[in-house]
């Protein structure tokens, strides 16, 4: 096994193509071929299924695209720590959008206070994408919504959340308790595909039956906000992220009889990861908090 080879198995993995693999590292695609089937001679292991000209990742190669990964990042951080003495190893940390809106700089405030010499990296995106960089080691660790559950994953359970449905001051239903059918004519805000709180709502409407009807599609929780406040349809969100809004009258809820809508947000990390110093300190904080304790750093913040 060398370097070299790993660098091009995670270069097929990223375009799932060995010709244009090939075109990006400026080889023959034939020196492609030869370093994946030179990984899968020396480990006895296929890595990918080839079916109708097309690639997929085996289990085995899935577990070799993480543990390569880690390798691959392992040994940029040497090169550059070994030139660059000033440089310190970060945890790169994702968050969906509701944690990164609500929560994150509360709590990263209070790990800094706590840990000197922190540092961290910090993407927001949703959950989906978070999960997908979790099991390819470009992150560390995610606060994200379980989209889907992942056997190279794991879940420490983190915060639970409410999400209730908003609508404008001046909506028939604003402030009643209605049946859930009653939704059946109104159109909804929506989050992007690969949203946790997209995939809720699809899972609600679908549990009743109902036919879900999207007016607006939103890549942010902002723009869901602005949204429903100039009455392009309804959505359903974090309290964390409305309460204010509700409290100061610029918008109002619906309440479900008979239900709450509530999820679970994880600390989530791949099963094999390396877990350096930093990386236990964050998990240590974070577990430190009961619920009660997490409301209140979130309702400071907004």
């Amino acid at each position: 096994m060398t370097i070299r080879n790993l660098e091009i198995f995670a270069e097929v993995c990223r375009h799932m193509n060995m010709s244009k693999t090939a075109q990006t590292l400026l080889i023959s695609q034939s020196s492609v071929s030869q370093a994946i089937s030179s990984l899968e001679k020396e480990y006895n292991v296929l890595l990918f299924e080839r079916l109708n000209h097309s690639l997929y990742l085996t289990k085995a190669g899935k577990d070799l695209l993480f543990l390569s990964q880690q390798v691959l990042n392992t040994i940029e951080q040497l090169e550059y720590r070994m030139t660059n003495t000033s440089h310190q190893t970060a945890l790169n940390l994702g968050v969906c959008t509701t944690i990164g809106n609500s929560l994150i700089h509360p709590l990263l405030r209070t790990y800094r206070e706590t840990y000197e010499n922190s540092n961290i990296i910090v993407e927001m995106n949703n959950s989906k994408s978070l999960e997908k960089k979790l099991l390819t080691a470009k992150l560390d660790l995610a606060i994200m919504q379980k989209t889907k559950y992942s056997q190279y994953i794991k879940y420490i359970p983190f915060l639970e959340d409410e999400l209730v449905i908003i609508c404008w001051r001046d909506h028939p239903l604003a402030g009643k308790t209605i049946n859930i059918r009653e939704l059946k004519n109104e159109a909804f805000i929506a989050r992007e595909k690969g949203s946790g709180t997209e995939i809720f709502l699809e899972q609600i409407f679908s549990d009743h039956n109902i036919a879900l009807k999207k007016s607006w599609i939103c890549n942010g929780i902002h723009s869901v906000i602005q949204a429903v406040y100039h009455k392009e349809g309804l959505a359903i969100i974090s309290r964390f992220l409305v309460e204010k809004y509700i409290s100061h009258h610029k918008l109002d809820k619906i309440e479900i009889e008979n239900q709450k809508f509530t999820r679970q947000f994880d600390l989530a990390f791949h099963k094999d990861k390396i877990q350096d110093i930093h990386f236990r300190q964050f998990v240590d904080l974070c577990t430190s908090f009961n619920k009660e304790e997490l409301i209140k750093l979130i309702q400071a913040e907004l």
